[in-house]
């Protein structure tokens, strides 16, 4: 039975913060105030793994391997499996057997094993096309203050292209296309209080292995500190708005008040 825990709003948020609240405000407040436990996806541990697999290519070039000797079929395969049961062993210790796990359609664990593989080898013909990490920009974290808060995020990657440009990256895993490039605005905003400036920015899908690249004019620093510092407002105000259209996708059914949840009165404080 899930115990809750100090109902205290999260000292920093950040773009997937953000997201949550946007796309289900009581959503926001069940997972992140109440940490009401969500239910695991296969999903999530797939993309976790390709994430890691790939950053290990990567950082194995920075180390001085040579990106066709990393590309070939044994060493794929050595760098995949040692991210995906790294990663499988965590998610099975923290979130119960995967047999228990939410997937969708045919992309069970064995899917995710196997595409998983494919996802990385994308990844490594992708960088074979002229692309090189830029310096070390890999996974990089940054903490931006916006008012009295702090914007955390950990950026997949800086790479420069086959014409010198220097490109923001974002790897993504899952089926659903990307509508909307504030991810990547969110980002190129925090590389710039940092000093670093790009010349382009884009969504590497691991599906495809393409790269598609979005304008960020439109999305200005002042307009994602104000976003940031409106979302900040809104929830140290406590307001938590449900979202009943997003009700299918949600792990947290089982504690919400608005669908008369299971857990309802023992799970939150509200």
């Amino acid at each position: 039975m899930y115990t809750p825990g100090m109902t205290k709003l999260p000292e920093h948020i950040s773009y997937s913060s953000f997201n949550t609240w946007l796309e289900c405000g009581w959503k926001y407040y069940l997972t992140k105030v109440e940490e009401v436990p969500e239910k695991h996806a296969v999903w999530f541990t797939g993309g976790t793994a390709v994430h890691t697999a790939t950053e290990e290519l990567d950082r194995a070039m920075l180390e001085g391997f040579s990106l066709e000797v990393l590309r070939e079929s044994a060493n794929l395969d050595k760098i995949w499996n040692n991210a995906w049961y790294k990663v499988l062993r965590q998610d099975e210790e923290q979130y119960g057997d995967m047999t228990t796990w939410e997937f969708r359609g045919r992309e069970d664990v064995s899917w995710w094993y196997g595409e998983g593989r494919w996802m990385l080898e994308r990844w490594a013909d992708f960088l074979a096309g002229g692309w090189s990490v830029y310096e070390d920009f890999i996974e990089k974290q940054y903490k931006i203050p916006v008012g009295d808060t702090m914007v955390k995020m950990a950026i997949d990657r800086v790479l420069v292209d086959y014409d010198g440009n220097r490109v923001l990256v974002d790897i993504k895993t899952g089926a659903s296309s990307q509508r909307h490039p504030l991810q990547l605005a969110v980002y190129a905003w925090a590389l710039s209080k940092e000093g670093v400036s790009i010349d382009k920015a884009g969504f590497w899908d691991a599906r495809s292995g393409h790269i598609s690249v979005w304008n960020l004019e439109h999305l200005t620093t002042e307009r994602i500190e104000d976003m940031f510092a409106t979302f900040d407002k809104a929830r140290k105000s406590d307001i938590f708005l449900p979202n009943l259209n997003s009700c299918s996708r949600c792990g947290v059914l089982s504690y919400c008040k608005w669908l008369n949840g299971k857990y309802t009165n023992e799970g939150t404080s509200k």
